[in-house]
């Protein structure tokens, strides 16, 4: 019985030995491979946050560039309501005679 009792505790003792070192290796090797992976997969999406940000300001710039004087004053002071001086920006038709 105490011989039984001791191979059990020493299979035991083996077997949280054993896993302890598993342990250890998953920390040693893996572990900062998946840190590394996981840096590179943020670094990627504050690239692609960067790209799509120009993207969305080209975008936004050929918009503007297309855009009258008299358009782009009320563009501008869109807030505020309409604007006095953005009117003498205005194309205004000559009187004919």
């Amino acid at each position: 019985m105490i011989a039984w009792i001791k191979a059990r505790l020493t299979a035991f003792a083996g077997g949280m030995v054993g896993a302890a070192v598993m342990a250890l290796a998953m920390f040693i090797f893996f572990l900062p491979q998946a840190r590394q992976e996981g840096r590179e997969a943020e670094r990627a999406a504050i690239a692609q946050a960067a790209l799509d940000a120009v993207k969305e300001r080209v975008k936004d710039d050929a918009e503007r560039e297309a855009l009258s004087a008299y358009d782009l004053c009320v563009d501008y002071f869109r807030h505020r309501g309409r604007v006095p001086e953005c009117d003498t920006l205005r194309v205004r038709p000559l009187r004919e005679e």
